[in-house]
């Protein structure tokens, strides 16, 4: 059947349509991009018919809506109109932003920001540095972990790394990074230190649980509603400032083509 579909397509300049429903046709053409050449005969026309089927239920749907809302077309018809002005529009700005948006921002740019804005960047929930070792609970030279954890030895932080490559399959070493608590939650059983101890910064905090140990030393904290730090919100910022470049970029490209279009009298208001 497809082949038949096919040559009827490229054989005739006018090819009979293939179907109806009220007063639309499917042609041939139209199922060109349907048809796949790699399908055997019986898929293909399967494919086929299940296309026809889908094209005459829609069709047919079309028209009892048409018919059943006369009053209300040239609503949907203003609707379709507007919506297509606004899609070429959008694609303009698109356009223009693709072509002329500046998305380098610097460090200075970013600390600027910040220190302007500085209301709005405050914290939901509490964040953290921190660092942790999770042991199994028969793990050996436990003493020494804990020695060489709490030391600014470089020799025993080397030691310290050693060991946890061998014997902790989670760990977190020097990190300077910010968490949230959620974050460090998924890691570490951060919920059994209490609250009021959130501030004891450099204390060795040892918790059992499930058969491990946890070795966990917080290095700095802050809580909700207190100011989020920059090293959090640097990409929100970066992002935050390049949106406004891209707002101010696409009124200015636009107020430059309305006032060059009102110069050459192109557009007017007339007495009402």
């Amino acid at each position: 059947m497809s082949s038949l579909i096919l040559l009827s397509c490229k054989d005739k300049k006018k090819p009979d349509p293939i179907a109806r429903a009220y007063d639309s046709y499917l042609y041939p053409e139209d199922l060109i991009g349907v048809l796949n050449p790699d399908l055997d005969e019986n898929d293909s026309i399967n494919l086929v018919n299940a296309y026809i089927d889908q094209w005459q239920r829609q069709q047919v749907l079309l028209h009892h809506a048409q018919t059943q809302l006369k009053g209300n077309l040239s609503e949907i018809d203003k609707q379709i109109e507007d919506y297509k002005n606004s899609l070429i529009i959008y694609e303009f700005e698109k356009s223009i932003v693709r072509e002329k948006l500046d998305t380098v921002v610097s460090e200075n740019e970013i600390a600027q920001y910040y220190k302007e804005n500085e209301k709005i960047f405050i914290l939901k929930r509490p964040i953290f540095k921190a660092s942790f070792i999770e042991l199994e609970k028969g793990a050996p030279k436990i003493q020494d972990v804990k020695s060489w954890f709490t030391s600014d030895d470089l020799q025993d932080m080397e030691m310290l790394r050693d060991y946890c490559k061998t014997y902790s399959a989670n760990y977190l070493l020097n990190d300077t990074s910010w968490y949230y608590i959620e974050e460090l939650t998924k890691r570490i059983p951060i919920h059994q230190i209490d609250e009021n101890k959130y501030r004891n910064y450099g204390h060795l905090f040892e918790i059992n649980e499930n058969n491990k140990i946890y070795l966990i030393i917080l290095h700095d904290s802050k809580f909700k509603d207190g100011r989020s730090p920059l090293e959090i919100e640097r990409n929100n910022i970066r992002n935050l400032i390049i949106n406004q470049r891209k707002i101010s970029l696409i009124n200015k490209e636009e107020q430059e083509i309305i006032n060059k279009a009102r110069s050459k009298n192109k557009i007017e208001v007339y007495n009402q």
